[in-house]
């Protein structure tokens, strides 16, 4: 399986894990994971310019009295409102709602790869690393200096190994990277500050979708 790793508004950052966990999943299974997301509007600083309601999907927002109103029971929890507010008024609820769904993607992981042990092999590509989920229709300045490309058969090692490398990469100024250029400080935290990358990996670990644990060889 080829992965590019990326950061995202969501995971902290996309590799292995995330493309076993969404990439796999039938489209009910992504309904299943993004069930529980529901975006909250800070009504104070909304501006009303209508781009979250014009980018749902399923026409969950609409503009009342120039103030985004998100319905509830019409909302799938893809967070593209989020991603496309001008003014950072539309989030989750981060220590709520986040947890809980990463948990679900790295579960929808292992279902992936059960009964396959030894015959999937992974590959991470650390090239052009993004701020944002490939799935979103534009491209942005790298936070990171390419580094390479990965493989494992074990996509937690994979993962780990690929936040370590771009951890210890000096962050790039010229990108949507706010905070965290030194080497060794979180670049993926540093472009999404609430988010927690590695609770994809933990988690991984915990249910034995593989190991943290790795080696790196260079050819």
């Amino acid at each position: 399986m080829i992965s590019h790793v990326k950061g995202h508004g969501m995971t902290g950052f996309g590799g292995a894990i995330k493309n076993l966990g969404m990439g796999c999943a039938p489209a009910e299974g992504k309904m299943d994971q993004h069930r529980g997301l529901r975006p909250i509007v800070d009504v104070p600083t909304c501006v009303g310019c209508g781009r979250c309601a014009a980018v749902c999907p399923n026409s969950a927002v609409k503009i009342v009295d120039d103030v985004a109103v998100v319905s509830n029971e019409a909302c799938i929890g893809c967070g593209e409102c989020m991603t496309v507010c001008p003014v950072g008024s539309i989030s989750f609820d981060w220590e709520k709602d986040i947890i809980p769904f990463m948990e679900m993607m790295t579960e929808y992981a292992l279902g992936a790869v059960q009964g396959k042990k030894g015959r999937i092999g992974y590959m991470n590509f650390l090239i052009h690393i993004t701020p944002e989920c490939d799935c979103v229709p534009w491209s942005d300045a790298p936070i990171v200096p390419d580094i390479g490309i990965l493989a494992s058969r074990d996509p937690v090692a994979i993962d780990m190994a690929s936040f370590d490398l771009v951890k210890g990469q000096i962050g790039l100024k010229n990108s949507k990277l706010i905070q965290h250029f030194k080497p060794g400080e979180d670049k993926f935290e540093g472009t999404w500050e609430k988010t927690k990358g590695l609770i994809q990996i933990e988690y991984g670990e915990a249910i034995g979708l593989g190991s943290s644990k790795y080696k790196l060889k260079e050819i």
